[in-house]
């Protein structure tokens, strides 16, 4: 099975630094530039399947990519963002004042009101099974998600232990990333 991971394009808060977790941030004119031009390069990709995000701005994003594919988009809760609880709203620069590393594993800590990293993890693993257990081997899937749920998805494929260095992978906003599983 062939899985594309894209993390939605560009927003508001993106471009500012801060924190957008489970609030429902829209794209900005640049996220929506970026998901037309990763839809222009997709052109000549099948998908079978495409699974996104109900937040508006992982939506958006799998609405633009997916035109001219003749493929229904399914909105699944389990690729909802991680929250970042009392954080959403903050910059980026606020949360790392309080010395918590919210991406480590043998903490996993839920400070604040975020959700912790191993919950985000499951999610992930949930997610997968899923996808495994109702399509095919030879399914081309597209995932259109956020970044730190996407980094949770990348993990759960690759394997991970309570040593995780959790911060060593990003997606950039409409960046694509392949996985076989």
């Amino acid at each position: 099975m062939k899985l594309y991971l894209v993390r939605h394009g560009q927003t508001s808060w993106n471009q500012q630094g801060i924190a957008q977790g489970r609030k429902n941030i829209p794209l900005n004119l640049t996220g929506i530039q970026q998901a037309q031009e990763l839809r222009d390069k997709l052109k000549a990709y099948h998908f079978d399947y495409c699974y996104a995000s109900p937040l508006a701005r992982a939506r958006k994003t799998a609405e633009i990519i997916t035109e001219g594919h003749k493929v229904e988009i399914v909105y699944d809760e389990l690729l909802l963002e991680r929250s970042f609880g009392d954080n959403e709203g903050k910059h980026g620069k606020e949360l790392r004042k309080n010395g918590l590393d919210i991406g480590d594993l043998k903490l996993n800590t839920g400070a604040d009101g975020v959700e912790p990293v191993k919950d985000v993890l499951a999610r992930a693993d949930k997610f997968l099974t899923m996808i495994k257990a109702k399509h095919k081997t030879d399914d081309t899937i597209l995932i259109v998600g956020h970044g730190t749920m996407l980094k949770c998805l990348h993990f759960a494929i690759e394997g991970y232990d309570d040593d995780l260095d959790f911060w060593s992978w990003h997606m950039q906003n409409c960046e694509i990333y392949e996985h076989e599983i």
